[in-house]
């Protein structure tokens, strides 16, 4: 009697997990597929950069000021700055840090326009941080 108490809950928890779904919200540009153009993933890079800074600006904003630290490379890692060009990038965060924010009510999104400003006219970067 016990083994075919057992073999039920067994069962029925065997059918519960199968039963379950995952449901996305296609408003949120998420996806579960791993296809897609490159455009999509550019878009799921830029909207990763965004979410980043938003959640942590001011730990972004410490880390700018000391140009150093865990958020600061978390921010390069996301940009794709390479390894060998992080300490130049650290150093450009602190340099213009006054430009990237001006006063201490700078939303995440100034900031990263200021930084694609910058990262466009530093020669050692040259490139934009989004695709406008």
């Amino acid at each position: 009697m016990k083994r075919l108490l057992n073999a039920a809950l067994i069962a029925a928890l065997g059918f519960s997990v199968g039963a379950c779904t995952v449901v996305t919200d296609p408003s949120s540009g998420s996806s579960a597929s791993s296809g897609g153009s490159e455009t999509s993933g550019l878009l799921d890079r830029q909207q990763q950069i965004v979410e980043f800074a938003n959640a942590n600006l001011e730990r972004l904003r410490n880390d700018m000021a000391a140009g150093r630290g865990e958020y600061l490379g978390s921010l390069a890692a996301l940009l794709d700055v390479e390894p060998s060009r992080q300490p130049a990038f650290f150093a450009l965060a602190q340099d213009k840090f006054t430009a990237l924010f001006p006063d201490e009510r700078t939303a995440a999104a100034e900031m990263l326009a200021a930084l694609d400003r910058e990262l466009r006219a530093d020669p050692r970067f040259g490139r934009r941080l989004t695709s406008r």
